[in-house]
């Protein structure tokens, strides 16, 4: 008579994990999150509260000290970020909308306001450098120059 072998026997007892995010779908959670901590300061005020409150329950201890090969962990140290204006909408900002609701001045002006992630956010968001390279500099005026170009050849 068969028998089942010993390790046929031990899958039948292993949890099933959920699957694990893609890289993409990470990518978006994590932009999500930031979205909710620029727009809510108070909410990024009581994640970092907990975050570091965390940390220092993980201080190290006296044996800890002892053992030179253990480095004392970093304490991380968001900077809570007010966001854009209220009127720009929450999350990544849509060049296209904005500047059919502010027109191309009230666009510009917009964009003047934001920090070089945010413009680097809205590029990558609506696909307006497909080959990635008004990416790679620090130039924010370059990318405002982008922004407002791309809006203004794709209006319907």
């Amino acid at each position: 008579m068969p028998t089942d072998p010993p390790a046929a026997k031990m899958r039948v007892n292993k949890r099933v994990e959920p699957p694990a995010l893609t890289p993409d779908e990470f990518a978006r959670a994590l932009r999500a999150i930031a979205g909710e901590l620029e727009r809510d300061p108070q909410l990024a005020r009581r994640v970092t509260e907990a975050m570091r409150s965390e940390t220092a329950d993980q201080a190290p201890t006296a044996d800890d000290a002892e053992s030179p090969a253990k480095k004392p962990p970093r304490t991380f140290r968001p900077r809570v970020i007010e966001g854009a204006r209220p009127d720009l909408g929450p999350g990544v900002p849509d060049p296209f909308a904005l500047r059919a609701r502010l027109g191309e001045l009230g666009l510009a002006a917009a964009l003047d306001e934001l920090r070089l992630g945010s413009l680097r956010a809205i590029v990558r968001e609506h696909h307006l450098d497909p080959t990635g390279k008004a990416l790679t500099g620090t130039d924010a005026e370059r990318l405002r120059r982008l922004i407002l170009r791309a809006t203004a050849t794709q209006r319907d």
